[in-house]
């Protein structure tokens, strides 16, 4: 029997609690062996915002999810210069692991955009996906949306039934530049490191240039 493996990427910038609970719903829904967390390198579809290192990244998410013995992370994008692609990186992993049924785990957003993705037909074609539905995403849209994938490139994806979170990384970011407690929103580990790093706090030197 082959291993089923579930696929996460994404910046993590920072990984919180959102994240973790997609990764450990889509495995325990779809009986996945483990799921592989793939911190971005350089997103061509994301400019920085409120950049930090991709070491504290990579860091961050090895906190994360250091309690969970069917997570792990792979650093692939990280390690890489250029633009990196989600393509790219799954015919690595494919290559790696030929015997692998991989699943790309998704929020409901990914749906409407994948289309724009490099190599999204061959994309759609290789790996099986896990969508859940996020706020702003109706059930029927995304339905509509999952028909048209499967009818035109043959794809196939499967919803998740999860509970609803709605946390982003920005707004993270943005409550510890304002001073606001992020308790709860991810791990304890995490959210030690990023005061122990100080990160995501205002830039004191821009402030003090547009004063």
């Amino acid at each position: 029997m082959k291993e089923k493996i579930g696929l996460l990427g994404g910046s993590f910038n920072p990984i919180h609690t959102g994240h973790l609970l997609l990764a450990e719903s889509a495995r325990d829904q779809f009986e996945l062996d483990s799921v592989i967390f793939i911190p971005a390198g350089n997103n061509p579809f994301k400019v920085a915002q409120d950049d930090i290192s991709r070491e504290h990244r990579l860091k961050m998410v090895e906190l994360a999810i250091e309690d969970n013995a069917q997570f792990e992370v792979m650093t692939h994008e990280i390690d890489q210069t250029g633009i990196t692609y989600t393509i790219d990186t799954i015919e690595k992993i494919k290559r790696s692991c030929p015997e692998g049924d991989f699943y790309f785990i998704t929020g409901a957003d990914l749906m409407f955009e994948i289309t724009l993705w490099k190599g999204a037909p061959e994309l759609l074609k290789s790996v099986k996906f896990i969508t859940t539905f996020r706020p702003g995403y109706s059930h029927e849209k995304l339905d509509t949306r999952i028909q048209e994938l499967q009818e035109i490139y043959e794809a196939s994806i499967f919803k998740l039934y999860a509970t609803e979170m709605d946390i982003a990384s920005s707004d993270i970011r943005s409550r510890i530049k304002n001073g606001y407690s992020i308790r709860y929103l991810l791990p304890k580990a995490v959210e030690k490191y990023i005061y122990k790093e100080k990160l995501y706090l205002p830039n004191k030197e821009t402030e003090s240039e547009n004063e």
